[in-house]
């Protein structure tokens, strides 16, 4: 072994310490795949039994409580999602999340309602119809939807993985 000189010390400590940093930002990724937990097992939401979710009168609030398991952690959510009927008579159930903004869209009052207009942004006045297609205001595009899973007799949703709509 040769005379170990500053630089040489220097460059070796360098080299070590790049080493050792580019292997820990690398190891929750390789560990993750060991891990006997996904990451959102418990994201589909039973919203109930078919019957009951797919009779009227639409649009419906539908509140939900579960426990998401989040990496190492488990995180308890509730919320509510919106269930109608699209223009072709299908279920839909949507986000209540403005597209402006990320506000919590309401039921319009019964006194602003119309076809055109029936969830109302308290914020800045978007406007959705039933269908939550944005018709007035500042929101760029519809609410959002989610995927819907008939299971077992009950309708699931996975609410982390909302399906964004772009067009009208």
């Amino acid at each position: 072994m040769g005379d170990l000189t500053r630089r040489g010390f220097l460059k070796g400590s360098a080299k070590t310490i790049m080493g050792v940093a580019l292997a820990t930002s690398w190891l929750p990724l390789v560990t993750a795949g060991c891990s006997s937990k996904s990451s959102v097992p418990g994201s589909l939401v039973n919203l109930g039994p078919i019957d009951e979710v797919t009779k009227g009168p639409f649009p419906k609030k539908i509140n939900y409580k579960t426990t998401i398991e989040d990496g190492w952690t488990d995180r308890d959510i509730e919320g509510f999602v919106y269930v109608t009927k699209g223009i072709k008579r299908d279920i839909i159930v949507m986000s209540p999340v403005c597209t402006h903004l990320g506000c919590t869209v309401p039921l319009a009052d019964e006194s602003k309602r119309s076809e055109e207009v029936t969830f109302l942004c308290p914020c800045h006045g978007g406007e959705y119809n039933q269908a939550g297609i944005n018709t007035g205001g500042p929101p760029p595009r519809p609410l959002d939807l989610f995927g819907v899973v008939e299971k077992e007799e009950n309708l699931y949703v996975d609410i982390v993985s909302p399906i964004k709509r772009v067009e009208n």
